[in-house]
């Protein structure tokens, strides 16, 4: 049995799911692409087969490793996953420390870490690594650690059955209050089977090109992603943050969002992702 002893890297919780097709998630993923809901976000709709099966995406693959970041609260218009150092590059860093150790531990590993970067069905993954269950909101819920986390993955050739089991979080009924579909300024979740990106305030503060219309909603003073849906979920937890996921919180707090620019941005804020807001395209 290899013990990751993870927990030293921030992470807060670790899980392994053995490699198969995510049959299942294609009827729901199938609707969502036909409905138009992925909005510009086409990458979305290429590379399907390695979507589904992730022996496709990696040569040998017989496992998918699922760990949990945490991030803190919004600041001043900005939500929390966005409060500093880029979290692609944060977590990555720190799945190749565990690559480390494992290539360690057994010399005959091969894997590649993933960080929302990839087609990679990082939520599906989650759940079946015991981790959590996706909530109406489509975010990653852990009973024990709510919503705030970011999902890093490593697919290896390791059986999942060489890492110490996860005891599943078991039934939930998330879905009945709500309480996300409610908040939703867009009414982004009013379809049950999927997130509609054409009416999400994340997605056109984050996401939408430059010249792709605004959805007809107040987005209610954000300025990069949105946090109305998570909010108000019950299951919504405070969690200790990554430092690095902290760094930029006091400038975001001050600063006058009216009278940036890009250049001013990126000498503000190095190494962040907020170049990524539309609003700076």
């Amino acid at each position: 049995m290899i013990d990751l002893a993870c927990s030293d890297l921030g992470f807060l919780d670790f899980g392994a799911a053995p490699v198969r097709r995510a049959a299942e998630c294609e009827p729901t993923y199938r609707h969502c692409l036909e409905k138009g809901y992925f909005a510009g976000m086409e990458y979305l709709s290429r590379n399907l087969e390695k979507r589904f099966d992730p022996s496709l995406l990696v040569e040998g693959a017989q496992s998918v490793l699922c760990f949990l970041a945490p991030y803190g609260q919004p600041a001043g218009g900005v939500a929390g996953f966005a409060c500093g150092t880029d979290y692609h590059k944060v977590v990555k860093d720190r799945l190749y420390v565990v690559i480390d150790r494992l290539k360690y531990a057994r010399p005959d590993f091969s894997g590649r870490p993933f960080v929302d970067s990839a087609p990679v069905l990082e939520r599906y993954w989650a759940v079946r690594a015991g981790l959590g269950f996706i909530g109406r909101n489509r975010f990653l819920i852990s009973p024990r650690w709510g919503l705030r986390t970011i999902i890093g993955v490593i697919i290896c050739n390791l059986p999942a059955s060489e890492f110490p089991a996860h005891e599943p979080p078991g039934p939930s009924d998330c879905g009945d209050c709500g309480r996300c579909a409610a908040a939703c300024p867009g009414g982004a979740l009013d379809d049950p089977r999927g997130l509609d990106a054409r009416r999400c305030v994340s997605y056109h503060t984050v996401e939408a090109g430059k010249g792709e219309p605004l959805p007809e909603v107040d987005c209610r003073g954000w300025i990069f992603g949105c946090e109305e849906c998570l909010k108000v979920c019950p299951w919504n937890r405070e969690v200790p943050s990554w430092p690095e996921f902290e760094v930029n919180r006091h400038l975001i707090e001050n600063v006058d969002w009216t009278t940036m620019s890009v250049e001013k941005l990126r000498t503000l804020f190095p190494g962040s992702g907020l170049l990524r807001a539309r609003r700076f395209q």
